[in-house]
C-alpha cells in the first residue's frame, strides 16, 4: 500500500500539471517580456485542449503535433503532446507504455525552452513552459515511486514558475499553477515535507488563486473548475455540493461534454444518488458521438460506468444489458477490467446467486436453479411491477428458509426504509448485519447507511452518527462519502471551495 507521503506528493503533482500545463499559449498585455505562438500554432493548441476536454486524447495529440510543425523550435505545443500523454497516463497508471514517449516530450521542452531563456531569460510565456515540463517530469517520478525525484522536479517547476509571476503579479498563468502548488504542499504532513525538502504552502490562498483563474475569462478556465471540483470534492474538504457547483460551471462552458458529464456521474456515485449519476452518464453516453476508434472506446467505457450505476440502483436487467453492451471484459484496459468484473459479480449477489464465476452472469442471466435465487428474483419482480405485498411475503419466506442469509432480511430493511417504515427498516437491517459475517462492500455500506438515515429519521441523533461514520470507513465501498455527507447535517464544513 502507497505511504501517505507518497500519496500526497502524487496529488501535488497531478493537481500543478493540471495548473500549470495550461499556462504556455496565452499572452498578456503589458511591457513584459512575453513571446507569442504563431497564430496557427495558437489555434491548433485550443482546438487541441478542446477535444482534451472531451476527452479525446489521441485526436488532442494529433492536433498539438500540428501545432509543433506550425511553430518550429517553440516548447508549447510539445508541452501539450507531452500533456495528452499526461492525461492517459492517470486513466491507468499501470500502463507504462506511454512512460517513453511522454518523457522524451517533456525532455524536449524543457531543451528547447532552455534555449530560448539563454537568449530571453525573462520571457514569461517560456519560463512557464519550462517550469510546467518540470512539474509534468516530478508527477511520473512521483507516480513511478520516485518520491525524492519528484519533490526536485516539483521544486524548480515551483521557482520557475514563482520567477515569471514576479516579472508580472498579474499573469494569471503562472498564478494558476503557484495556486495548485500552495493548496496541495500546504496538505503534506510536515514529517514527509521535511523529508522531501518541500517549502510549505497555503492552502487557502492556493484556492483563491484557482477560483481567480477560474472565474476570469482565460482560455483554460475549465480546466481550473476540474481541479477545484476535484480538491472540494476530496475527502479533506468534503464540500461535494461545492464540487457539483464547478462541474456545472465547467459544463456550461463545454456543453454535452462526455468527460464533464462522467465527472458528475462519479461524483453523484460516491455520494450515493444512483439514479442521477445514472442521468449524468447516460447524458456522457449520448453525448459521445462519433464513428471514429477513440469515440466507440469512449462509449464502451462510458456505457461500463452506466452499468456499474445501474446495478447500484438495483436495476439489475438493464446493468446486464449495459455489460453485454460493452462486451468482453477481458479485453478493457486493467482498471476497467476489475470495475467488470466487481458489477457483474454484485448483479450476481443481489439476485442472490451464489457459487458461481461472475463472468458468467454477463452473457446471460441464469440462476442456476438455486432456490434462494428463485425466491430473491421473483420478489425483485413482484416489487418493480408494485405489487409490494407479494415481495415481502416472498422475502419473508427466503429469510425463513435462509436463515444465515443477509440478503433477504437486507431487502426487506431496504424497501422498509423506502415505504418511511423506519423502525422495521432497522429491525431487518440488524438481522442482516448479524447475519453478515464477511459481506461485500455495497451490503456492508448500504446496512450503515440505511440504519444511519433510519435512526435519523427516529429522532436518534447520536445512534445515526455511529452508522455514518462506520459507512464512510468500509473499505472499496463505492459510496463512503455519502457517511461523511450525513455527518454534516446539510451544513459544509467551510465556505473557502464555494464558487
Amino acid at each position: 500500500m502507497q505511504h501517505a507521503h507518497g500519496r500526497r506528493i502524487f496529488l501535488i503533482t497531478v493537481a500543478v500539471v493540471l495548473a500549470a500545463a495550461f499556462t504556455c499559449s496565452s499572452a498578456a498585455p503589458g511591457p513584459f517580456p512575453l513571446s507569442s505562438l504563431p497564430a496557427a500554432a495558437d489555434r491548433l493548441i485550443r482546438s487541441g485542449l478542446k477535444d482534451l476536454h472531451d476527452g479525446l486524447y489521441g485526436k488532442a495529440e494529433e492536433t498539438f503535433r500540428a501545432a509543433a510543425e506550425a511553430a518550429p523550435g517553440d516548447p508549447a505545443p510539445t508541452l501539450f503532446i507531452a500533456f495528452a500523454y499526461w492525461w492517459r497516463t492517470i486513466q491507468d497508471r499501470s500502463d507504462r507504455t506511454l512512460d517513453e514517449p511522454f518523457l522524451a516530450a517533456v525532455n524536449e521542452v524543457v531543451a528547447t525552452g532552455e534555449r530560448r531563456l539563454e537568449a530571453a531569460p525573462d520571457d514569461l510565456r517560456v519560463l512557464t513552459c519550462v517550469g510546467t515540463a518540470h512539474i509534468l517530469r516530478s508527477q511520473v517520478e512521483g507516480m513511478r515511486r520516485n518520491f525524492f525525484k519528484a519533490s526536485q522536479e516539483a521544486r524548480r517547476g515551483k521557482k520557475t514558475l514563482a520567477a515569471a509571476l514576479e516579472l508580472n503579479t498579474e499573469y494569471t498563468d503562472a498564478l494558476f499553477g503557484l495556486g495548485a502548488y500552495n493548496y496541495f504542499t500546504e496538505r503534506i504532513p510536515g514529517l514527509a515535507r521535511g523529508l522531501l525538502f518541500m517549502p510549505r504552502g497555503d492552502a487557502e490562498l492556493g484556492l483563491r488563486q484557482l477560483k481567480a483563474v477560474a472565474e476570469s475569462d482565460a482560455y483554460f478556465s475549465t480546466d481550473g473548475r476540474l481541479l477545484l471540483a476535484l480538491i472540494c470534492g476530496s475527502r479533506d474538504e468534503q464540500c461535494y455540493d461545492d464540487a457539483l457547483a464547478h462541474l456545472k460551471v465547467a459544463l456550461e462552458k463545454n456543453p454535452k461534454s462526455p468527460l464533464v458529464l462522467g465527472s458528475i456521474g462519479g461524483l453523484k456515485m460516491r455520494l450515493g444518488y444512483y439514479r442521477e449519476a445514472v442521468r449524468a452518464l447516460e447524458e456522457a453516453l449520448a453525448a459521445a458521438v462519433g464513428d471514429d476508434v477513440e469515440r466507440a472506446d469512449q462509449r464502451r467505457i462510458l456505457k461500463l460506468y452506466l452499468a456499474e450505476a445501474l446495478a447500484a440502483d438495483w436495476r439489475l436487467d438493464q446493468a446486464l444489458g449495459a455489460l453485454q453492451a460493452v462486451g468482453d471484459g477481458s479485453l478493457l484496459p486493467a482498471r476497467e477490467r476489475k470495475v467488470f468484473e466487481h458489477v457483474a459479480a454484485e448483479v450476481s449477489q443481489k439476485e442472490g446467486v451464489t457459487g458461481v464465476d461472475a463472468a458468467a452472469v454477463v452473457p446471460a442471466k441464469n440462476p442456476g436453479g438455486t432456490r434462494l435465487a428463485d425466491r430473491v428474483q421473483a420478489a425483485l419482480a413482484a416489487h418493480d411491477k408494485g405489487h409490494d405485498p407479494e415481495a415481502f411475503a416472498l422475502l419473508g419466506a427466503a429469510a425463513e428458509a435462509y436463515p444465515t442469509h443477509p440478503l433477504p432480511p437486507f431487502l426487506l430493511g431496504r424497501w422498509h426504509f423506502e415505504q418511511g417504515h423506519f423502525a422495521e427498516a432497522e429491525r431487518e437491517l440488524t438481522e442482516a448485519q448479524k447475519r453478515a459475517e464477511n459481506p461485500p462492500a455495497w451490503m456492508a455500506g448500504w446496512i450503515e447507511l440505511y440504519r444511519g438515515l433510519a435512526q435519523k429519521a427516529l429522532g436518534h441523533r447520536k445512534a445515526a452518527e455511529a452508522h455514518f461514520r462506520a459507512a464512510s470507513e468500509i473499505r472499496r465501498f463505492r459510496s463512503a462519502e455519502r457517511g461523511l455527507l450525513e455527518l454534516q447535517a446539510g451544513h459544509a464544513p467551510h465556505g473557502r471551495c464555494r464558487p
